[in-house]
């Protein structure tokens, strides 16, 4: 398999979706309802003109809002009916991506169990309030950001809950990242990705010019400690090679980072290669949009997704040799089996899965800060092997 890319790693790093989140985080639009009593998302200022400040296609604070309780309502209605095709109806990019192979994992539409470990549901939110921030107006594909603190279904906020995602624990509900996008002028606004907050980890304050709006960042900005179009690629140089990747002079340890390398090492969620067989693993690029708003201190918070390529295979396929002589049966995971063709017997040459992730980053200025990833969304995509 071909897979799509932007960075490439001369390393492949090996990392697990465990079953906790992987419907919790990946489809998280299913059985959605609003939450007067949940408060914004804390440690961030919230922004938004109340009025378009020079264009007439700029959007407003309330218009943002609107565009986040249709969605809201929408996925509500889907879980209510049983329809998928309607919740896929207002989703893009990673959302669309990770919902669609959600849905091939033969669980039931339907309203979310308490148990995010539950499989044959998928997970019901309450959302809070939406602060929204609105970037500076300019050219297509548009976006804003809703910070949202979510609750999971038969718990409170706080409480501790924990699922897998990428080889690191990462909480079921509590602050998210949710970006909205719209293609074109005649097109309607999607969302595209969320992503959750870390545990242990804080928004920054943005950065807000005179109209309301916060300012955005270029990505080939050089006044920062890395320019913003880097920050997934320093992100994979860590995940990929963990405390001996130079990278780890820019990049900050946390869950999201060495973690995830250690959930490699340790082969989180069991994945375990059979006997003589290699095992890789590698974060890369996608073609899926970046953006990077400015905060208060002068830095920016990054939006950017990634896949998450691994393979396990006998030694002549990595290195192209031959001839190929099948090994043992290789242990498909769980969130995967339903990815492969029903009805065929494990793989015994190679198995490739991807997971297609989102994430968040802290990018600070130029100075002693390291470059700090603060959130994950994201789930499986896609599987192959034979």
């Amino acid at each position: 398999m071909a897979y799509p890319t932007c960075w490439t790693r001369s390393r492949w790093s090996r990392l697990i979706l465990g079953p906790a989140l992987a419907l919790a985080a990946a489809a998280a639009v299913a059985g959605c309802t609003s939450s007067p009593t949940a408060t914004p998302l804390p440690g961030i200022n919230e922004v938004g003109p109340t009025s378009a400040p020079t264009s007439t296609a700029a959007l407003t604070t309330a218009q943002a809002v609107g565009i986040f309780d249709s969605y809201v309502a929408t996925t509500a209605r889907a879980a209510r009916a049983g329809s998928p095709a309607l919740a896929l109806s207002v989703l893009t990019g990673v959302q669309q991506s990770t919902f669609t192979a959600a849905l091939k994992s033969g669980s039931t539409f339907a309203n979310g169990s308490p148990d995010p470990n539950a499989k044959g549901t998928y997970g019901q939110y309450r959302y809070g309030p939406p602060a929204v921030y609105l970037p500076e107006p300019a050219g297509y594909p548009r976006f804003f950001v809703a910070g949202v603190t979510r609750t999971f279904t038969g718990t409170k906020t706080g409480e501790g809950m924990e699922g897998w995602v990428a080889g690191t624990e990462v909480p079921v509900d509590g602050p998210a990242l949710m970006v909205f996008q719209q293609a074109s002028a005649k097109t309607p606004w999607l969302l595209s990705s969320v992503s959750q907050l870390a545990a242990g980890t804080a928004l920054p304050t943005l950065a807000v010019d005179k109209n309301g709006y916060v300012p955005q960042v270029p990505l080939t900005a050089t006044n920062l400690l890395a320019e913003p179009e880097v920050a997934g690629a320093l992100q994979a140089a860590v995940v990929d090679g963990g405390q001996a990747s130079t990278a780890v002079k820019s990049v900050a340890a946390g869950p999201l980072t060495t973690g995830m390398y250690q959930g490699a090492a340790d082969h989180a969620g069991g994945l375990t290669p059979p006997s003589g067989d290699a095992y890789q693993w590698n974060l890369m690029g996608t073609a899926y949009s970046t953006f990077a708003l400015r905060t208060s201190s002068g830095g920016a918070l990054v939006l950017y997704a990634m896949y998450l390529n691994s393979q396990v295979a006998v030694p002549n396929v990595i290195s192209d040799g031959s001839p190929v002589v099948p090994g043992p049966p290789i242990a498909v995971p769980a969130d995967f089996t339903a990815l492969l063709p029903a009805g065929k017997a494990a793989p015994r040459e190679t198995l490739l899965t991807q997971q297609l992730l989102s994430f968040a980053a802290v990018d600070p200025p130029a100075g002693p800060d390291k470059v700090s990833v603060i959130a994950i969304g994201g789930g499986p995509n896609y599987a192959t092997g034979h």
